[in-house]
C-alpha cells in the first residue's frame, strides 16, 4: 500500500477545501441513526478528532505503535459498553469520508479510493472488532 500516495490526496483535498466539515455534512445525512448519534455534539472540535483520527489510523494501517495504541483507544472507547457503535455503521463513515476526498481531490481516482479503503479499512476492522468486549484489557492483548 502506498501510504504516501493517500497522505498526499488527503493534503490536496485540504488545500481545496473544508474536507472535514465536508464529511460530516455527508456522513450525518448518509443514516438517520447516525445524526441522533450526534446531537448536541461540537463540531468543530469533532472536525479536529476527525483529522488527527485519519491520521492515526493511517499510522496504524503501516504499523506504527501510535497508531495501534490509537486505535485501541477507540476500539474501547466505541465498544457496545461505552459508546456503543454498531460495527455496521463503519461503512456510512468510511464511504462518506470517500464522497468528501472525491469532491476535494482533483486527482482522485479508482486506484486512489482502493487505496484509501484499504488503510482505513485496516483500522476500521480494529475498532469494529472491539464491539463485544467487555474492557479495554481486551484490547492489550491485540497486537
Amino acid at each position: 500500500m502506498e501510504f504516501q500516495d493517500i497522505r498526499t490526496s488527503m493534503g490536496r483535498a485540504i488545500t481545496h477545501g473544508d474536507l472535514f466539515a465536508r464529511f460530516y455534512d455527508i456522513f450525518l445525512a448518509s443514516n438517520p441513526k447516525i445524526k441522533s448519534m450526534f446531537v448536541g455534539t461540537n463540531l468543530e472540535t469533532q472536525k479536529a478528532l476527525l483529522r488527527q483520527g485519519v491520521n492515526l489510523a493511517l499510522m496504524f494501517a503501516e504499523g506504527k505503535a501510535i497508531g495501534k495504541s490509537a486505535m485501541n483507544r477507540l476500539r474501547d472507547s466505541h465498544s457496545k459498553s461505552h459508546l456503543g457503535i454498531e460495527p455496521s455503521m463503519y461503512r456510512y463513515w468510511l464511504d462518506s469520508f470517500i464522497k468528501a476526498l472525491k469532491e476535494f481531490d482533483p486527482d482522485f481516482d479508482a486506484a486512489l479510493e482502493k487505496q484509501w479503503r484499504q488503510a482505513l479499512g485496516v483500522a476500521i476492522e480494529h475498532i469494529a472488532g472491539g464491539y463485544n468486549e467487555e474492557d479495554s484489557q481486551t484490547t492489550q492483548k491485540v497486537s
